[in-house]
């Protein structure tokens, strides 16, 4: 292992032999807390090299998962001059971290693993040297092609998967259920059902997790003391890895019970947002309970400790690594390409003194965020009109993406992707249309934009030349399933046939102009 202060790699050898060992330098941005890219860059670096191979990971942030990889042997830097020899391929997880890794090595193939389908830092590389984008499940894989128009020639699906050395099955489930642990990584909301259900049925409830400040730094030896495990994701497929009856379930909303049958479909979308359809409440969670069954968890745990362990993700991520070299020595990256590029990234990546910088907006954002749910500012009601413009004196929206300022009427997308959050105030018994009033700009031909709620298609909105700067209402249906219980909307525009006005001749308006969101008005239609 490499001191902290010296230069860490070694010699080239030939990654082109089918087998042969490789040198893979991993990308993270942080590696100070538990999150799950965190778990997944420390089980891949862990796995890779058991199998022979040499892996560096290079983070900004360190901390207990930086100390893990150092203690297994596996050299980590938060200084990327430290990194003086080349590479096989990069593995990249977030933009910046990403980017920074190819800019010091622009001769070295890379793929982009995404595993987030908002976040600003999971907003993949316009690179060529990425090779492959990847994602975690079909929800992230829709970001890819939507957000960034990547192609499904260059695109695969990686699913998650579990250290099963670490996570062993435990003592056998008893019936009925005594104890339940419920994490609680992203909020706490869902806490007081998940306790109000399991009283009711004599069911002590232990709750850990970052948002109650109670990281568990050893899940696989605290999960086998329960018999109901409340998780999403990567922390959900540990659970049934455990052995444990698994409920899906965090502060954004309710999945269910893993069975046998839902857990393929439930995989696909990695246990997380696209699954969590059901509101937050103790009735629906009860149900959810009362399908306890030891038998179901135990055939559970055997698929996916059949198919989802940690060797046949690495057997499929050396394969991924070998495309992407393969390609890159058969289609050699044209250097002056790639620095344009590059240079393009920084351009939209560097800082600014409005808001456009994207850590400065996400930070901002979040911020704003806070503030909404410590003062209950700006919930918005079926019946209520809304208005997207400047001025407005309730802060009531939030810009995510893809957006320009607003203005006194209202806003402009100005991507090919802009989304933007809003959360309803009600309880949600009954579907909702969702009318929006708007004004697209149809630079030429057609317009299409579609329409994403919480991920999930809702529309596809056409417009001709002839509707061009003319005010227009467009709807589309909200179903209970479709918003969890904490009311939050994510509302997505996926924009194609964008022009800019100046583009168009008909001023100097540079900005890639779709339409012209001006105000959402919610109404209930009857069950």
């Amino acid at each position: 292992m490499a001191p902290d202060n010296q230069p860490v790699g070694a010699t080239p050898h030939d990654a082109g032999r089918r087998g042969s060992p490789l040198k893979i330098l991993l990308t993270n941005i942080t590696l100070s807390e538990r999150t799950g890219t965190e778990i997944v860059t420390r089980n891949a670096a862990m796995a890779l090299s058991r199998r022979g191979h040499k892996c560096v990971v290079y983070c900004p942030a360190l901390g207990e998962i930086a100390d893990e990889l150092r203690v297994f042997g596996i050299p980590v830097v938060e200084d990327i001059r430290l990194l003086q020899d080349s590479f096989d391929i990069i593995h990249g997880h977030h933009s910046p971290t990403t980017a920074t890794a190819i800019a010091r090595f622009p001769e070295t193939p890379a793929i982009f693993v995404c595993h987030d389908f908002a976040a600003w830092y999971d907003t993949p590389p316009q690179l060529p040297a990425i090779r492959r984008f990847v994602a975690v499940d079909e929800t992230v894989a829709d970001r890819l092609a939507t957000e960034a128009g990547i192609p499904a020639a260059r695109m695969a699906i990686l699913l998650n998967a579990v250290d099963l050395e670490r996570f062993k099955p435990g003592p056998p489930l008893g019936k009925p259920p005594r104890r339940a642990l419920a994490f609680a990584k992203n909020g706490v909301r869902h806490l007081d059902a998940i306790r109000t259900a399991c009283e009711k049925r004599g069911i002590s409830v232990t709750a850990v997790g970052a948002a109650l400040g109670k990281v568990a730094d050893r899940p696989e030896d605290l999960m086998p003391d329960f018999d109901i495990v409340f998780a999403s994701a990567l922390t959900a497929m540990e659970a049934i890895a455990c052995g444990r009856a698994a409920i899906v379930c965090d502060a954004r909303g309710l999945a269910g019970s893993i069975t046998l049958q839902r857990f393929q479909a439930w995989r696909r979308l990695n246990f997380g947002l696209r699954t969590l359809r059901q509101p937050l409440d103790a009735e629906a969670i009860g149900r959810e309970i009362d399908v306890y069954d030891p038998a179901e968890s135990n055939r559970v745990c055997l698929e996916l400790r059949r198919e989802g362990g940690l060797e046949t993700y690495t057997d499929k991520l050396v394969d991924l690594y070998r495309q992407a070299i393969d390609e890159h020595r058969q289609l050699p990256l044209d250097r002056s390409v790639g620095a344009v590029a590059m240079a393009y990234h920084v351009h939209q990546w560097g800082p600014r003194l409005d808001r456009g910088w994207p850590w400065m907006r996400e930070r901002q954002d979040l911020l704003d965020r806070i503030e909404t749910l410590q003062f209950g500012v700006a919930p918005t009601w079926p019946g209520q009109f809304r208005r997207f413009a400047s001025g407005e004196a309730e802060k009531w929206w939030q810009p995510l993406s893809g957006l320009s300022h607003p203005e006194e009427w209202g806003v402009w997308t100005n991507n090919s992707f802009a989304s933007l959050v809003f959360r309803i105030g009600s309880p949600h018994a009954k579907r909702l249309r969702c009318e929006i009033r708007l004004v697209p700009h149809v630079g030429s031909n057609v317009l299409v934009a579609d329409v994403l709620t919480n991920g999930m298609p809702s529309a596809e909105w056409r417009f001709e030349t002839s509707e061009s700067l003319e005010i227009t209402t467009r709807e589309f249906v909200l179903p209970p399933t479709a918003i969890p219980a904490s009311g939050e909307v994510y509302l997505a525009f996926r924009i194609t046939g964008a022009m800019s006005p100046k583009d168009a001749g008909q001023s100097h308006d540079d900005r890639q102009l779709g339409v012209g969101v001006m105000s959402l008005l919610l109404k209930e239609l009857d069950a």
